[in-house]
């Protein structure tokens, strides 16, 4: 019985932890006061140690415009051809230009791209 008492604290505790960390990865809800400055996203982000840090990440290396739409990509320099970008919530709306140079207003959750790595802003 001893065995199985200690067997079930050990995995209630690593639950815990995983959960934790899980949680704190969801950059929307362990930020605050985020706001964007294209193509610059800046906030306040916890850390682990239940701090928070002040930190920015340039969304270049996290947004890609493919063909007039948003999406999250890895060092997608979207900025270079979109413009008039608003940010709502954790939305990003922007007029982005296709291949053929003609422009579409296109959004992105920022949730689909970014975490948050202890205190830090990451793609």
């Amino acid at each position: 019985m001893q065995l199985f008492t200690l067997s079930a604290a050990l995995i209630l505790a690593t639950l815990s932890t995983r959960s934790s960390a899980d949680s704190l990865s969801d950059w929307s809800y362990t930020c605050k006061d985020y706001y964007l400055s294209n193509p610059v996203l800046y906030a306040s982000c916890k850390q682990e140690n239940g701090q928070y840090d002040n930190t920015s990440i340039n969304l270049d290396k996290c947004v890609t415009n493919d063909n007039g739409v948003l999406y999250c990509g890895t060092n997608g320099d979207y900025s270079s051809t979109c413009s008039d970008c608003t940010f709502t919530g954790t939305t990003v709306v922007c007029d982005c230009k296709d291949s053929s140079q003609i422009v579409h207003s296109t959004s992105i959750d920022l949730n689909q791209c970014l975490t948050n790595s202890n205190g830090a802003l990451t793609c």
